[in-house]
């Protein structure tokens, strides 16, 4: 291998930061979501400025996965392609991203690289952007505890530093 084929695949891709105004799109590569919890996530995104949509299928139930395989692997490339979605968040883990991790769209992630937030069964889809273009991503969510009704400042703050700032922790 030369240096500069090896220079390319050592490349780390980090997305940029999200700005007000940035659009962001939730998807269910996973098990189908609680749509009360989302529209949580959702107002807090939007105070942060953020425009939010949403996969044609985020909100579908197959058994107990979010749609077909064909239905989430599809939300999530064109996310991936979309040029004006600048992350990606999974509307939760559960089961059945493995399903999916193989056929995501690489090339579209080399090209326009945008933070995948997810956590849980989202694990294997960050392994994936990690095995295959060296992508970084955001293991975390906006969750609530069991017991709570709402998301913690903690938690809000830290995710919103992470994607929208470079301030250090």
């Amino acid at each position: 291998m030369e240096s500069s084929d090896r220079a390319e695949t050592d490349r780390i891709l980090t997305p940029p930061l999200l700005r007000p105004g940035d659009k962001i799109r939730f998807v269910s590569p996973a098990s189908p979501p609680d749509r009360g919890l989302i529209l949580k996530q959702v107002e807090i995104l939007r105070g942060w400025g953020l425009d939010v949509d949403f996969g044609e299928h985020a909100f579908c139930k197959h058994g107990y996965l979010a749609g077909t395989d064909e239905e989430r692997l599809a939300d999530f490339n064109a996310a991936l392609r979309d040029p004006e979605v600048r992350a990606i968040f999974a509307t939760r883990g559960g089961k059945g991203s493995y399903r999916i991790a193989d056929r995501l769209d690489f090339e579209a992630v080399r090209r326009d690289p945008k933070f995948l937030v997810g956590f849980s069964d989202i694990t294997i889809l960050h392994l994936s952007l990690w095995t295959h273009c060296r992508q970084v991503g955001v293991h975390g969510a906006l969750f609530v505890n069991d017991g709570e009704q709402d998301v913690s400042i903690e938690t809000c703050d830290s995710l919103r530093r992470v994607l929208m700032t470079s301030e250090a922790s």
